[in-house]
């Protein structure tokens, strides 16, 4: 599934998220783009869209946010054996949406083997100004 949005009108995109969300009450969305590319702006948007709350703030110093039953996990430069150390493997058993931020291809290995519901989201800036996000599993 592919989506070309801009920024400020993403509701499209969360809904079908949200439907993916219905389906699956346990389900992760690896986000991947390059910095600034618009994967904090996604969870943000995803948050207003369920919770109409704009309390989103981006996980990169506390690795972790929690929203309701919304997590989000900024992974940029973490080493994936370390955040095994820290405990995040509990973290992924908590029912909910789970988007990670930097999930490298180990991690998204692990979840599968888990049997979790992992899905890709490919973020790319456009020239004009729009964002295309390719959703795959």
């Amino acid at each position: 599934m592919q989506f070309t949005l801009t920024q400020e009108h993403l509701e499209p995109l969360c809904a079908h998220l949200d439907s993916l969300f219905q389906e699956h009450k346990h389900i992760f969305f690896l986000l991947n783009g390059d910095l600034g590319s618009g994967k904090t702006t996604l969870v943000r948007a995803f948050v207003r869209y369920v919770y109409h709350t704009d309390e989103v703030t981006s996980p990169t110093f506390s690795i972790s946010q929690d929203y309701n039953d919304v997590f989000h996990y900024d992974f940029y430069q973490k080493e994936y054996n370390h955040l095994l150390e820290m405990g995040f493997i509990e973290l992924f058993d908590r029912k909910g949406v789970h988007f990670i931020e930097w999930a490298n291809a180990s991690l998204k290995e692990l979840l599968k083997k888990c049997n979790f519901c992992v899905m890709s989201i490919d973020i790319q800036p456009l020239d004009s100004g729009e964002r295309e996000y390719k959703i795959s599993q």
